[in-house]
């Protein structure tokens, strides 16, 4: 047991922390909603690609250790794989494709799935495996982390579910797409002074500081427009619900659209003027010494990741009160129970640095 919680939490967790199952969960979401999906048997199929999606993001990064053993070695770097034989690591990334093969059987048959996880497989591998390592080739390596990290993960949730072929599916990837590549390039925009320093060939620093500016800028802006265009899917695709004491019905989807068009005309634009300014506003920096929460930072964050999906669940948990579970598990996974987390959360923590007068 103690060498198995090894490699689950190599990374602090990492698997769980970086599933894209849970950027993805306005998706589970949207598709019980838009079809009327109200069963014990959709929140199976949600959890067993849960389970899915953790054992695949789990190869991901394990074929990537397995990759670099020496480097990390050489660097002092933390690896999954020290100290552990090549072939046991050869066949834990085996029984790791072989578990994701037995617990993805039931999504297999729907059209499209197995063709979408075998690229995903494929792009995974070699982002670090010779001969092709993609990582070290510049733009075809963020490219490849975007693609791996948000594009295929997205379009397998909706072919697991039969709704790949449909305008939502291309809102959703797109969006998870260019969302993908606005926190990737985010963290090579933060992380090139100290990879130039040591020569690692990212694409930030194979074009330079101006042109991973620029990229982390646009796609801030164009990230924003597409998560309108979701919420307009989401307006014309979910149910609506009678305003009582009125003859009228309302979309689901009305509050969310009212709370962010406004959200979006304040903030249009900053990302780019800021880049202009030389003084890029940085959402996707979540360490506690990073730039302070604002609009940017909810528009980006907090509201696609947290509010949309907290909003979805409870309308899902007044159609059907077992998919309280979907919100209990984020409020679990956020630290959501925890006045602190509230409290250090913008705008109350400005509420609070400044006190009550």
């Amino acid at each position: 047991m103690r060498k198995i919680l090894r490699f689950l939490s190599w990374r602090d967790w990492g698997i769980i922390r970086y599933n894209s199952v849970f950027q993805n969960a306005v998706a589970f979401f949207y598709l019980a909603l838009a079809y009327r999906d109200f069963s014990l048997s959709y929140i199976w199929r949600v959890l067993l690609f849960g389970l899915f999606s953790t054992l695949g993001t789990g190869y991901g990064y394990l074929i990537n250790d397995f990759a670099d053993r020496e480097l990390d070695r050489l660097h002092g770097k933390r690896n999954a794989f020290h100290g552990v034989s090549t072939s046991v690591a050869v066949a834990v990334l085996v029984l790791v494709l072989l578990a994701s093969v037995v617990v993805g059987w039931p999504f297999l048959r729907q059209p499209w799935f197995a063709a979408i996880w075998g690229v995903w497989v494929c792009v995974a591998t070699f982002y670090s495996m010779p001969p092709l390592r993609l990582k070290e080739r510049g733009g075809w390596g963020l490219a490849a982390t975007v693609i791996a990290q948000q594009t295929l993960p997205a379009a397998l949730v909706f072919a697991a579910f039969g709704r790949l072929s449909t305008w939502g599916a291309l809102a959703f990837v797109v969006y998870a797409t260019v969302r993908g590549l606005s926190s990737d390039a985010g963290h090579q925009w933060r992380d090139w002074a100290r990879d130039s320093s040591t020569g690692t060939r990212t694409f930030a620093v194979r074009r330079g500081y101006a042109a991973i500016s620029r990229l982390y800028a646009l796609s801030l802006e164009v990230e924003k427009v597409l998560l309108g265009v979701v919420l307009l899917v989401m307006l014309r695709n979910l149910p609506g619900v009678p305003v009582p004491g009125l003859s009228l019905r309302i979309g689901l989807a009305w509050p969310l659209v009212v709370f962010y068009v406004p959200l979006w005309m304040i903030t249009a634009g900053w990302a780019w003027k800021g880049m202009r300014c030389d003084k890029m506003p940085d959402p996707y920096d979540e360490s506690l010494q990073g730039p302070e929460r604002d609009l940017l930072h909810l528009v980006h964050q907090p509201f696609p990741v947290i509010f949309i999906p907290l909003y979805l669940a409870s309308w899902m948990t007044v159609f059907y009160w077992p998919n309280l579970l979907f919100i209990v598990a984020m409020v679990l996974l956020y630290g959501l129970y925890s006045p602190r987390r509230w409290a250090s959360s913008w705008p109350l923590r400005l509420f609070f640095r400044q006190g009550i007068r």
